[in-house]
């Protein structure tokens, strides 16, 4: 029971349970069948002795709709009763059709075929059986809801984001330049004036930090490796570092997928920035087979991990909590290794098939 509700997708459920079923009872043949979601016919998802897969059964008088329309086991001992108003199908002399019930939602059929009746134990044991079976069931698609909905909020934050960068980029931007180089242009040498030109110089540089963390316009025009390796270089010269950098080609991302993966790296850069001083800095990206792993990784004074991150986040340090937020909204990870005096990494694993 403990493996159906670790299944990691709904063919591998369906398998799990005729597995389950065929180990504690036996059988001749079973199938599982689920209600399709217009919900006018159960579709066959996994059959055992018997070549059964995709067969549809529209709403009708079989014994598999009549369990669910009752909401109930049919045991049948050979031939099916008339009161049924129908017959079954297969030559057999024991056959349950169970219903997958979650709540009030009836979800599909567990139909198990026997030469004889498992005894009492056996049928509670069915019975559990698609219980737990109609719960996963439940899980997965509400978890898929969740995906579905979770892709459409990447979705609209990426669309916001970029009409932020092309006001910023198009707008406030050029008024700053024009207007620093309008004050350098007059001539005029008093202490006003300085000021003046200097908050100018600093809005114009925090203007350009923003474009760079809302949709840098790298990330559009050259993509994700060049944009990480630019946002990186710059702040190498800034700050000082020595920095080194792997980057696999991470191959085709969607664009929500591409943004969420450039801002929390670039924001793991900010932190090391902020609070690490370091000396060498190391940004990777690394591809396998199942996941794309983006590691940050320096040599500054680290902290204690169970202080930040791992049981909860201090005053002040909501950046980690930040990035550990939209990486799971992509069914990713966000870890952080750090001991004091030894630097920290930060990594961040993401399923590939997430990111398409």
């Amino acid at each position: 029971m403990v493996r159906i509700g670790n299944a990691a997708s709904p063919e591998e459920l369906f398998e799990m349970v005729l597995e389950a079923a065929h180990e504690a009872v036996g059988y001749e043949s079973a199938s599982l069948m689920t209600v399709d979601p217009a919900g006018d016919a159960l579709m066959v998802r996994a059959a055992r002795g018997v070549r059964l897969e995709g067969t549809r059964v529209t709403v009708g008088p079989s014994i598999s709709w009549q369990a669910l329309e009752r909401r109930e086991a049919i045991i049948l001992e050979g031939p099916a009763n008339t009161e049924l108003g129908t017959t079954y199908t297969k030559d057999v002399p024991f056959a349950i059709c169970l219903p997958l019930m979650a709540a009030a939602k009836t979800l599909g059929v567990l139909n198990v075929n026997r030469k004889g009746h498992p005894g009492n134990d056996g049928v509670s044991f069915l019975r559990i059986l698609s219980d737990q079976c109609a719960l996963a069931i439940e899980r997965m698609e509400l978890y898929g809801d969740l995906q579905h909905f979770t892709g459409q909020l990447l979705s609209q934050e990426e669309e916001q984001r970029r009409r932020l960068a092309r006001d910023l980029h198009d707008g406030l931007a050029p008024i700053l330049v024009s207007a620093h180089a309008q004050l350098q242009s007059a001539n005029v040498e008093n202490e006003q004036v300085d000021k003046a030109t200097q908050l100018l110089r600093r809005a114009i540089r925090e203007t350009r930090e923003i474009l760079g963390t809302v949709r840098p316009a790298t990330l559009d025009d050259l993509g994700l490796v060049a944009a990480l390796s630019a946002a990186a270089r710059e702040m190498a010269d800034d700050a000082g570092w020595t920095l080194e950098e792997a980057l696999d080609d991470p191959g085709p991302l969607s664009r929500e997928a591409e943004s969420t993966l450039y801002r929390v790296a670039v924001e793991a850069l900010n932190n090391v920035k902020k609070h690490a001083a370091a000396h060498e800095v190391r940004l990777a990206l690394l591809k396998t087979e199942d996941t794309l792993e983006i590691d940050v990784a320096d040599d500054g004074h680290g902290f204690e991990t169970e202080q930040w991150g791992e049981a909860g986040v201090r005053p002040g340090h909501f950046g980690l909590l930040g990035m550990r937020e939209r990486v799971a909204f992509l069914g990713g990870l966000c870890k952080v290794q750090s001991r004091r005096g030894e630097g920290t990494t930060i990594r961040i694993v993401v399923p590939r098939d997430r990111l398409r």
